[in-house]
């Protein structure tokens, strides 16, 4: 082959190339615009998504009916082994793939944990599942659906206590009713975060029967149950607010130095500032594959903090906070939840006293 010949091979492979690269970056800006920004130099870190709650981000994400093969294979770059026929990624016998659903058996729950959180297979025709994902098309067969953003005002405002309490009513939801909430983020990068921040905004409505499913629509899918492209219409009830439980810190809670602080956000953000006498532990560090980790892996997680004490938790928003935050609970401590923006907020500058 000549050297002229080759040169114009390896021109032509290399502008391919170019095209190639111009069309992602294109498409990631485009991605990046219409989830409302949050991309440095092109590259969009989904996970810092997460505290931006109510902003509407998510809901032009793409859906389809065959939501759980999307979110594996276009969202997160994960085989739909599971969800279809094809078998061309079967994982060798007795190996565990990344990406399937771990046994429930494997999580070792007691008593305290197992009222917080549910496994598949103690779901019962007697609770309401409860779908808060931002824009999935399939759902739990016979959940009843509201995307977390309606409980909120936007930037982790939620929603005044009475109009959550009739979202909710009108959902054909009671506070006497038991519900099991899931659902997960996709742009965001999935993970049980907006199911468990629902469950603490519950919480503030007195709603004691409530628990977070322990997987998504995939795992229950995978587990051979039926999941559906509808949501289910219940009949309107009256949602009657009850005591609100003391699940939230105040600014001058935190200062007063009764509780440890946890800082949940990530260690960059950590190190760029935080609240006086933090302890740094980053909200995935409580997770396992995007699933609450095991009591004993928990009891390591936490092994710095002292049941005695109350525990504070916070990030921008709260959103992340929350899984740290359930994660506490469901090990028994005293938890309340905090965001940073109001620690800044309440931040006064110093008087000037100078001549």
């Amino acid at each position: 082959m000549s050297l002229l010949k080759s040169l114009l091979i390896l021109g032509a492979c290399a502008g391919g190339i170019v095209l190639i690269a111009m069309t992602y970056s294109v498409h990631a800006g485009e991605e990046c615009a219409s989830l409302g920004g949050g991309c440095d130099n092109g590259a969009w870190d989904p996970m810092q998504k997460l505290d931006e709650i109510g902003t509407g981000a998510g809901d032009q994400t793409e859906t389809s009916a065959k939501w759980p093969e999307k979110s594996r294979m276009v969202r997160w770059n994960k085989s739909a082994y599971g969800f279809e026929d094809d078998k061309t990624n079967v994982p060798e016998e007795g190996v565990q793939e990344e990406n399937q659903p771990l046994e429930n058996g494997n999580l070792q729950k007691s008593g305290e944990s197992s009222n917080i959180l549910a496994s598949i297979e103690d779901i019962s025709n007697n609770d309401i599942l409860l779908d808060v994902s931002e824009s999935s098309s399939t759902h739990i067969e016979g959940s009843a659906v509201i995307p977390y953003m309606n409980f909120t005002l936007g930037s982790g405002v939620l929603k005044p206590l009475s109009e959550m309490a009739r979202i909710l009513g009108d959902a054909g939801i009671s506070r006497d009713d038991s519900v099991i909430i899931y659902g997960e983020c996709l742009p965001c990068g999935g993970g049980p975060s907006i199911a468990t921040y629902v469950y603490w905004m519950m919480k503030l409505l007195g709603h004691e029967n409530v628990k977070v499913l322990d997987g998504t629509a995939e795992d229950w899918a995978a587990a051979g149950k039926p999941i559906s492209a509808d949501a289910t219409i219940r009949p309107v009830k009256d949602y009657m607010p009850g005591e609100t439980a003391d699940v939230t810190a105040t600014y001058e809670y935190v200062r007063s130095g009764q509780a440890q602080i946890v800082d949940a956000r990530t260690s960059q953000e950590y190190e760029s500032g935080n609240i006086p006498g933090s302890i740094s532990m980053p909200y995935d560090s409580v997770l396992n594959d995007k699933r609450i980790k095991a009591e004993s892996d928990l009891n390591e997680v936490f092994a710095g903090l002292s049941k005695d004490r109350p525990v504070v938790v916070y990030t921008n928003t709260g959103v992340k906070a929350t899984v740290v935050w359930f994660a506490l609970e469901m090990m028994g401590y005293d938890a309340k939840l905090y965001t940073w923006q109001d620690w800044l907020t309440n931040q006064k500058p110093k008087a000037n006293t100078s001549d």
